[in-house]
C-alpha cells in the first residue's frame, strides 16, 4: 500500500511539476495549424482547374552510360512547385507560422513521370517519409531525394572515340493533359550543375531545356501534353581508347612494315600474329556498341584498313617466295623489275667502281689473283678443276682421282721393271703390255667434260643446274627490288588512309 501511494505521488510530480508529456506553445500552434489544414482535405482533387507546375533539377552525377543497351544512368534531385489554395493560412492568426512540413502522401501531387525511362516504372518515386514544404500562401515545394534515373538515349557512335552525344530526361504528366496540368520552366534555373561530379569517360559540355508538345494520351480530351526535356551535351574523353585501341593498332601496323626485312618463314608468322591481335581488338570494341547497320563506324574502318595492309603484305610474301623457289617470273613483271633496278635503285644505290673480285680466280679450292684480262681468260680455259665442282659432284671427283692414281701407279711399275731387267728380250716383253696398259689407262683417264670425268648427261644436268642457279640469283635480285617498291607503297597508302580516318573522327 505504501509503495502504491509513493508511485502515484511520483507520477503527479512528473506531470504537474516537470511538465512531462506536454508540447511547447509554438509546437502546439503548428500542430493545430496542420490539423486544421488537413481536416477535410481530399488529395484526389486538383487544387484548381489548371495547375501550373514548375520543375527544377539538380544534376549530381552521370553514373554510367551503356552504349550497347543505349541507357544513361544519372543521379539527380528533382523538385516540383505548385499552388494549392486549400493549404493557405494567415500567419498573424497562427503565431507567425509561415512554413510547415506536410507528408507528401497526404497531399495532392502531380503524376509526373520520366517519359523516356528505362526502368519498369517511370514515375518519380515518392516514399512514405517524403515531406513537402508548404508556404502560408499555398505554395507547395516537393523535392525528391537523390534519384537514380535510367533513361533511353540514342547514341551515334560513328566517330568513336571522338563522338559527341545528346541525351535528355523527358518529364511530363502521364494521365493529364495541358488543360489540367501545365508545366512551366525557367531556363536559367531549371538545371543546377553546381554540385556535379565529373564522369571519368564523359565530359559535360552544357545543358539545355526544351519544351515539346506531345499528343494527349487520354481518349476523351482533345488536348496536348507539355513535355519538358532536360538535355545534356556530352563528349567522350578519347585518351583511354586512343592508348588502348588506336595507338596499339598503329604499333601493329609498324610491326607489319618491319616484317619486310625478315625471311619468309618469320614474315608469315609475324603477319598471322598481327591478324590474331587485330581480331582480339576488334572483338573487344564490338562488345561496347549495339549491333546496327545504319552506318559504318570509323574505328571499324580503321581496323579493316589495318587488316587489309597486313593481308596484302602476306600475299606479297607468298608470291615473292613462289617466284624465288621456282626461279620463274611473269615476263611483264620481270621486265618491270629490271627497269626498276636500272632506273631507280642503281641511281640511288650505285655499284662500287673498283670491283676487286674480277682479279680473283679459283684453282683447286685456292684463291689466286690474276695479272690482267688476258691471264684471266687463259687461266679460266686451262684450269678446269674448281672447288665448286669438287663440292657439287663428289662422285665424279673421286672417280677422276682414282684414274690419276692408277696412271701414276702404272708409270712407277714400268720404271721398276725396266731398271731390274737389262736384257732386250725381257725389255720387249715388259714394254709391250705396259704400253698397252698405259694406253688403256690414258684412254680411261681422258675426261669427257671440261670439269671432271663424267658423262655427257651429267654435264648437261650440270649446265642446266648452273643456268638455273644464275636465273634464281637474278630472280632474287628482281624480287628484292619489287619488295622495296611494295614496302614504300604500303607505307604511303597506310599513312594517307589512317590519317584520313583520324581527321574524320576528330572533326565530326
Amino acid at each position: 500500500m505504501i509503495k502504491s501511494l509513493a508511485f502515484v505521488i511520483l507520477l503527479n510530480y512528473l506531470f504537474y511539476f516537470c511538465d512531462c508529456g506536454t508540447l511547447p506553445a509554438a509546437q502546439i500552434a503548428e500542430q493545430t495549424l496542420i490539423t486544421t489544414l488537413l481536416t477535410g482535405y481530399n488529395k484526389n482533387i486538383r487544387p484548381s482547374t489548371t495547375v501550373s507546375v514548375d520543375i527544377t533539377a539538380q544534376l549530381q552525377q552521370i553514373v554510367a552510360i551503356d552504349e550497347k543497351q543505349q541507357i544513361m544512368t544519372t543521379s539527380s534531385f528533382i523538385a516540383q512547385t505548385w499552388y494549392d489554395d486549400r493549404l493557405s493560412w494567415t500567419p498573424s492568426s497562427n503565431t507567425g507560422i509561415q512554413v510547415v512540413m506536410l507528408p507528401v502522401t497526404s497531399l495532392w501531387i502531380p503524376d509526373t513521370m520520366v517519359l523516356n525511362s528505362a526502368d519498369t516504372s517511370g514515375y518519380l518515386t515518392v516514399n512514405t517519409y517524403s515531406l513537402a514544404s508548404v508556404n502560408y500562401s499555398g505554395q507547395v515545394y516537393m523535392i525528391l531525394p537523390a534519384l537514380t534515373v535510367k533513361t533511353r538515349c540514342n547514341f551515334n557512335v560513328r566517330y568513336f572515340p571522338f563522338d559527341k552525344q545528346l541525351c535528355g530526361i523527358s518529364l511530363t504528366s502521364w494521365s493529364q493533359g495541358s488543360g489540367r496540368i501545365a508545366y512551366t520552366e525557367d531556363k536559367n534555373a531549371v538545371i543546377d550543375i553546381s554540385g556535379y561530379t565529373e564522369h571519368p569517360l564523359w565530359a559535360l559540355n552544357g545543358t539545355d531545356l526544351v519544351v515539346i508538345q506531345a499528343e494527349d494520351r487520354t481518349p476523351f480530351e482533345d488536348t496536348s501534353n507539355d513535355v519538358i526535356s532536360i538535355q545534356l551535351y556530352l563528349q567522350r574523353k578519347p585518351l583511354y581508347f586512343i592508348m588502348n585501341g588506336i595507338f596499339a593498332c598503329w604499333v601493329l601496323n609498324s610491326v607489319t612494315l618491319l616484317s619486310y626485312s625478315l625471311p619468309f618463314g618469320s614474315q608469315i608468322g609475324l603477319c598471322m600474329t598481327c591478324f590474331m591481335t587485330y581480331s582480339v581488338y576488334s572483338l573487344n570494341f564490338s562488345n561496347l556498341f549495339p549491333q546496327q547497320s545504319q552506318y559504318l563506324m570509323m574505328i571499324t574502318l580503321y581496323f579493316l584498313l589495318s587488316i587489309c595492309w597486313t593481308l596484302i603484305s602476306m600475299a606479297w610474301f607468298i608470291l615473292c617466295n613462289h617466284f624465288i623457289s621456282k626461279a620463274e617470273m611473269p615476263k611483264f613483271l620481270y621486265i618491270f623489275a629490271g627497269l626498276l633496278q636500272k632506273k631507280v635503285f642503281f641511281y640511288f644505290f650505285p655499284p662500287p667502281k673498283d670491283d676487286k673480285t674480277k682479279n680473283v680466280i679459283v684453282e683447286n679450292g685456292d684463291l689466286k689473283k690474276s695479272e690482267g684480262k688476258e691471264s684471266t681468260q687463259a687461266t679460266g680455259t686451262q684450269k678446269t678443276k674448281c672447288a665448286s665442282c669438287q663440292k657439287l659432284f663428289p662422285s665424279c671427283f673421286r672417280r677422276h682421282i682414282k684414274v690419276e692414281s692408277i696412271d701414276k701407279g702404272q708409270h712407277t711399275s714400268v720404271e721398276n721393271e725396266t731398271s731390274m731387267n737389262k736384257s732386250a728380250t725381257d725389255d720387249a716383253r715388259i714394254e709391250t703390255p705396259t704400253s698397252v696398259v698405259i694406253d688403256e689407262t690414258n684412254k680411261k683417264a681422258t675426261p669427257k667434260c671440261d670439269f671432271c670425268n663424267r658423262c655427257e648427261t651429267c654435264q648437261a644436268d650440270f649446265d642446266k643446274d648452273k643456268g638455273k642457279g644464275k636465273n634464281k640469283k637474278d630472280i632474287e635480285g628482281r624480287c628484292a627490288a619489287l619488295n622495296y617498291l611494295v614496302f614504300f607503297c604500303i607505307l604511303l597508302f597506310m599513312v594517307i588512309s589512317e590519317l584520313s580516318v583520324w581527321v574524320l573522327m576528330a572533326n565530326n
